[in-house]
């Protein structure tokens, strides 16, 4: 098989692992773990000023939780995290290629950057809020 063709398997299989039913549930108990800290960013925007330093603190271990996860799916499929960059860096700079991929490599980046993180993290409490308040009832 040839390199191109064999990262971009590497890619694909990346992408259906983000995309996950596993995936995306061990992000919302990773949510629900963190929502004694983070509920208080309902009270905060994005945009406003300072957050609290435990918002950051838990973002550093989201990054280390959810990037070492994804990295051990890469080296278990036999792969170097280096190989995954490297396509993500192809498909990229490809002015051509637009869709699911590039799509996915975009969110990826997202979500890598605080603001993103936060944001996502206020739309998870507000869910857990929501959710709570129906049991209640």
């Amino acid at each position: 098989m040839s390199e191109p063709s064999r990262l971009s398997k590497l890619l694909t299989k990346v992408q259906e692992f983000c995309t996950s039913t596993e995936f995306e549930q061990e992000f919302e108990s990773f949510a629900k773990k963190n929502s004694d800290v983070f509920m208080a960013s309902l009270d905060h925007s994005s945009n406003e000023g300072e957050h609290p330093l435990e918002f950051f603190d838990v973002y550093q271990d989201y990054l280390k939780k959810f990037e070492t996860k994804i990295e051990n799916f890469i080296v278990e499929l036999g792969y170097e995290p280096r190989d995954f960059y490297a396509e993500c860096r192809n498909v990229l700079e490809d002015e051509d290629l637009w869709g699911s991929k590039r799509f996915f490599i975009e969110m990826l980046l997202a979500t890598s950057e605080y603001e993103h993180f936060f944001v996502l993290m206020q739309s998870e409490m507000r869910t857990l809020k929501q959710s709570e308040s129906k049991s209640h009832k």
